[in-house]
Order: C-alpha cells, then structure tokens, then sequence
C-alpha cells in the first residue's frame, strides 16, 4: 500500500511538470513493483484527477515536436503512434499545424542544411538534402519541391 501511495505520488509530481501519456507512466511505474492492480489504480487516479490528458499530450507533442525539433507530419504521427494514442486524437492535434507552417519549417531546415554540405555536385547536395528532410518526416512530394526551389535559388553551386 505504501509502495502504491509513493508511485502515485512520484507520478502525479511528474505530471504536474510535464505533459504525460498512459505509455510514459506506464514505463516509469514499471521500477516500483506493483501489481496489476495498483498500477490500473494509479492510472485511474492520474486520469480522474486530469493529470493526464491524451488530447492535451498530443497537442503539446504536435506543436513542440513541429515548431522547436523540426519534424514532419509523418515521424510526428509514427512517434505518437508509438505512445498508444488513438489515431482521432493524432489528427485533431496535427490539424493546429497548418501546411503554411509546415512549408515553412521544411523550407527552415533545409536552409539550415545546405551551407552544411560539402560542395558537391548539384545531384549529390540534391539527394543529401531530400535524405535529411525525409528522415525528419516530411512528405516526399513537398521535399522535391522545396529542395528544387532551394537549389535553383542557390547560385554558389556548380
């Protein structure tokens, strides 16, 4: 019972600093050693109490993960998905970040990248730039775009 007050108490100190999923919370009750039980009652307790909030967790991962990291829709969605959270929730919370905002922030990186490459040929600075704007999420169609826009805008090369 003790060991079920202290994990109760330790996760709603944790909730109350930042925004939690059932997943993380799951995983951090795992070093208490509880029983099935007294974790589901912890997790109720943490719920009623709105502690945690899947739509409000999703929210704040979207914009943060979006405006501060620089992910794209995609490892944005995987990496919710991967926390347990119900698909409805995932979408309502990806439509706060309008495509304006999104072409901006794709346009944003790949600004940022390019004076880090090597000076190679155009094809070999092209495939390096669309390599880095998919494996931060974003949709292939609109890399091509941006990373064509960015090179032709680009005269220092060739």
């Amino acid at each position: 019972m003790e060991k079920s007050l202290n994990a109760l108490s330790a996760m709603q100190r944790i909730c109350s600093v930042r925004e939690c999923c059932r997943s993380e919370i799951l995983n951090k009750l795992k070093r208490y050693s509880l029983t099935l039980e007294e974790v589901d009652e912890i997790i109720k307790s943490l719920e009623e109490d709105k502690f945690f909030d899947h739509n409000r967790y999703a929210q704040s991962f979207v914009r943060d993960k979006s405006s501060l990291s620089g992910w794209g829709p995609a490892k944005i969605r995987w990496s919710l998905r991967s926390k347990a959270i119900e698909d409805e929730i995932i979408e309502s919370a990806m439509s706060t970040i309008t495509p304006l905002q999104r072409e901006e922030k794709l346009n944003s990186i790949l600004e940022r990248k390019l004076p880090t490459l090597k000076k190679e040929n155009r094809e070999k600075m092209r495939a390096k730039l669309i390599r880095f704007a998919l494996s931060r999420g974003f949709e292939y169609e609109k890399v091509l775009s941006a990373v064509n826009r960015l090179l032709a805008n680009f005269a220092a090369i060739d």
